[in-house]
């Protein structure tokens, strides 16, 4: 199988978090894992609403299918959000939402198809290197069209990490890059050449920044979506460089009987897949 390079950006972003409301609509600092799915689907040519009927007369949306795809997502900008407000038309008159926005999004994507969906790996390939997609794509709104530019498609090892092989892994230079699935990880020791002193949360008037080269988890990150309203979470951690600068996991303890399974992207570079 093969790992697919690619970085999206925009200017503005939003992935709100179910939770929040009217009053103000939060957003995920990294795009949800079901949102990188829709935005695979929009590019293959899946409408939100195709579904195929099994013998059994059961309806499944076509776009499930590609749930298995595997993503590692590294965010390489400021992680800034700025709070506006939205006139909202509906059947009750115009109201205002408060929605808090990325300010200047831009990541880096790692997908790897399973082996099932070979021909759809093949078409989505061959779209993006020509910039071709069926549908527009967004930045987690319709207002906020999505950049893309593929970089790079190659082989891939993998490596299973252990509590048993874990220090040799680490004492021989290895990192793990981007995203990282914490289901079952005790704790991760994140390292770089930045040294920042703030490690808290900044906010001044309507906007938020977090600071760069810090870990920051998300215990109920949307993974899965099924029937639309059916949703599947998991606990996951991620980090925020700019480009060209060097950061990436250099320790990690597993719960018990537990193991990561790890794939190759470069000389001792390595990244789990969500």
């Amino acid at each position: 199988m093969e790992i697919i390079e690619l970085d999206i950006w925009s200017k503005f972003g939003c992935f709100t978090k179910p939770f929040s409301n009217s009053g103000g609509m939060l957003t995920y600092f990294i795009p949800p894992k079901t949102s990188i799915i829709g935005m695979i689907g929009a590019i293959l040519g899946y409408k939100f609403d195709d579904y195929i009927t099994n013998n059994e007369g059961i309806n499944t949306y076509c776009i499930e299918k590609l749930n298995d795809i595997k993503v590692s997502i590294q965010p390489l900008f400021p992680l800034k959000t700025k709070r506006v407000t939205f006139n909202q038309v509906s059947n009750n008159g115009i109201s205002n939402i408060r929605q808090d926005v990325l300010i200047n999004p831009y990541y880096k994507l790692f997908i790897v198809f399973p082996n099932s969906l070979e021909s759809e790996k093949n078409i989505f390939l061959e779209r993006i290197k020509s910039q071709q997609s069926v549908f527009n794509l967004y930045m987690g709104k319709n207002e906020f069209m999505l950049n893309y530019k593929f970089i790079n498609v190659f082989k891939y090892e993998t490596f299973k990490l252990d509590n048993s092989n874990k220090n040799d892994f680490f004492s021989s230079g290895n990192g793990i890059y981007g995203s990282l699935n914490r289901r079952d990880i005790k704790n991760a020791v994140l390292k770089s050449k930045k040294i920042n002193k703030k490690k808290v949360l900044f906010s001044g008037g309507n906007s938020k920044k977090l600071e760069s080269f810090y870990e920051y988890f998300i215990h109920d990150y949307p993974i899965k979506r099924e029937n639309f309203v059916e949703f599947e979470f998991s606990p996951i951690s991620f980090y925020s460089i700019n480009k060209n600068e060097e950061c990436y996991f250099s320790d990690i303890e597993l719960k018990d009987n537990c193991f990561l399974e790890l794939y190759n992207i470069g000389d001792k570079k390595w990244i789990s897949l969500i």
